[in-house]
Parts: C-alpha cells; sequence; structure tokens
C-alpha cells in the first residue's frame, strides 16, 4: 500500500492524491512559449532606434579611441554619457 502511494512524485500517477490530470508535461509548452516571447519581445527592444543609435555611436566613439584622437578617460567618458550615464568628473 505504501509503495503504490509514492510510486509516481509527479501528477498523472497512481494514488489517492493522482487523479489522471494533465502531468509535468504542461509545463513545457508554456516555458516553451514564454521562451519565444521573450526573445522576440528582446529583438524588437534592440532594434529600436534609441538602441541602434547608441550602438552606432559607441563604435564611432571606439574607432575615434582607436585611431588615438582621443584618451581612455576621454573614452569612458564619452561612452557613459551614451549610455545614459552621468558625464561628470569624480
Amino acid at each position: 500500500m505504501l509503495t503504490q502511494l509514492y510510486a509516481s512524485p509527479g501528477w498523472g500517477g497512481p494514488g489517492p492524491w493522482h487523479d489522471g490530470g494533465p502531468g509535468w508535461w504542461i509545463v513545457f509548452p508554456i516555458l516553451f512559449w514564454v521562451i519565444v516571447l521573450s526573445m522576440i519581445g528582446y529583438v524588437i527592444y534592440r532594434r529600436t532606434p534609441r538602441q541602434v543609435a547608441r550602438v552606432s555611436g559607441e563604435q564611432a566613439l571606439a574607432e575615434r579611441y582607436a585611431r588615438g584622437e582621443i584618451d581612455e578617460e576621454e573614452y569612458e567618458r564619452r561612452r557613459s554619457v551614451l549610455r545614459g550615464g552621468s558625464a561628470s568628473r569624480r
């Protein structure tokens, strides 16, 4: 009797608490759609004009730093401004 009660830890197994419910498999389609919709939302967010402008600004800034037109301190300060940080120095 005791082995019958604990034979299946999930839903849908034999025992007094299991009546043939949907089982744990119901979690996976929900999880799948949460992941898919999250990825779609992330792609839409990355393609917004503000994000595209920020990335292109950071690329231009990195190119200026690589050519030696600005020093590391100026690069960090301007990158902070592009990312929405404060432009003030410490």
